[in-house]
């Protein structure tokens, strides 16, 4: 059976879709970074007892660092795109968003100290874009091996 006879499950589907979703999602947050100041991102983003801190962070997040995750978003989009198409090249879009992801968490937690403005349950969104990063990577390369991406 060639991979062009491989019918995809309605889990695979599901989970593209949501994955898309997800990328939406991501990119929205820096669409938000272009359309709103920090201090209206961070009342849409942070929680109250870090509203005064939060805007400041964001305000000084460098070009570079706002680039990186842009990349990041764009090729976590084209990935999924990738994937409801059935095309094998959402891996390597995957792959390479997790490593801007990497560059970009680096930068916030390890260079910036977000720690200190960034509630736990933001903290935890970005933990959460981290494993769904990695299981989009593992979800492609299952469905290259089973035929369904081409």
């Amino acid at each position: 059976m060639t991979a062009s006879n491989i019918r995809p499950t309605v889990s695979f589907w599901v989970t593209s879709t949501g994955l898309l979703l997800w990328s939406l999602g991501g990119a929205s947050i820096y669409v938000a970074y272009f359309m709103e100041t920090p201090d209206e991102f961070a009342l849409a983003a942070e929680a109250a007892a870090n509203r005064d801190a939060y805007p400041v962070y964001v305000a000084n997040i460098p070009w570079w660092a706002i680039a990186v995750g842009i990349v990041a978003a764009a090729a976590r989009l084209l990935g999924s795109v990738g994937l409801l198409l059935r095309r094998r090249w959402a891996l390597p879009l995957f792959a390479a968003s997790l490593a801007f992801f990497l560059v970009a968490l680096y930068r916030a937690f390890v260079l910036a100290s977000v720690w200190d403005v960034m509630s736990a349950p933001h903290i935890a969104v970005e933990f959460v874009f981290l494993t769904l990063s990695i299981f989009a990577i593992w979800f492609a390369r299952r469905n290259i091996a089973d035929g369904v991406l081409q």
